[in-house]
């Protein structure tokens, strides 16, 4: 690990509106991943952990500029470049070529078997009539994680004919297709029992620590948060310091 900051949030707000009202969600966050850094975001429900996730992704846009706060540096920063100055296209591509997304509900299409999930992201980037092309040199690794992972033996299962545990090892695998540079990951044990749950977080423990691969990860479980190189608190859409 060095310091060099992979992915910087500066100042970062967030709010929603809701009918009349604003909830503001994120309020001035400021928080750096380093490459080759495992980083817990612990908080209460409600504290605005996910949507933190979620912006640190460009799955959502934060505030621009937050009223009466902005400075030339507010935003979300990938290796310096700020995401708000990227055009919609480049964030799209950012988001699917150097960010992996791992959720609590797995999100796998019900209709695609097991390999044509993970494979799924290495398809999305080209155009339609590349997209079997550009997956193809893809399958090899593909069933390379999905052996690494323990599912060889369900390549051609859907994912109503998996349990819990092999759905999100499935979902680890899709978001690492791609080889990205940031591993995002929602409360990814939350729908599981402690026992699928531990074996979820050796994967996580066993990719950074073999493969020096930078994860973001929000959790209300201390136990969880513990297994990081560090642990962030947020508190009512603050970073709470110390």
């Amino acid at each position: 690990m060095n310091n060099t900051p992979l992915i910087q949030l500066r100042n970062v707000h967030r709010t929603y509106k809701i009918g009349p009202d604003e909830i503001h969600v994120l309020k001035g966050v400021n928080i750096a991943v380093r490459e080759g850094e495992f980083v817990a975001i612990m908080g209460a429900s409600g504290s605005g952990k996910s949507t933190l996730l979620h912006v640190a992704g460009a799955l959502e846009d934060p505030d621009y500029p937050p009223a009466g706060t902005a400075r030339p540096d507010d935003g979300v920063f990938f290796r310096d470049q700020a995401l708000h100055r990227m055009s919609l296209f480049a964030r799209h591509d950012l988001r699917n070529r150097h960010f992996g997304f791992v959720f609590q509900f797995y999100h796998l299409l019900p209709e695609l078997n097991v390999l044509e999930n993970v494979i799924l992201p290495a398809m999305v980037a080209a155009p339609f009539f590349m997209a079997f092309l550009r997956a193809r040199p893809r399958k090899k690794e593909a069933l390379e994680l999905l052996e690494a992972f323990g599912l060889s033996h369900r390549l051609t299962h859907r994912p109503n004919q998996l349990s819990g545990g092999e759905r999100q090892r499935v979902a680890i695998a899709r978001a690492l297709i791609n080889s990205p540079d940031l591993l995002l990951a929602d409360e990814p044990t939350g729908n599981l029992d402690a026992k699928t749950g531990q074996s979820i977080l050796d994967v996580l423990i066993n990719l950074h620590k073999t493969r020096g691969q930078s994860i973001l990860l929000v959790t209300h479980d201390p136990h969880v948060a513990a297994l990081a190189d560090r642990i962030v608190h947020l508190e009512d859409g603050r970073i709470k310091t110390p």
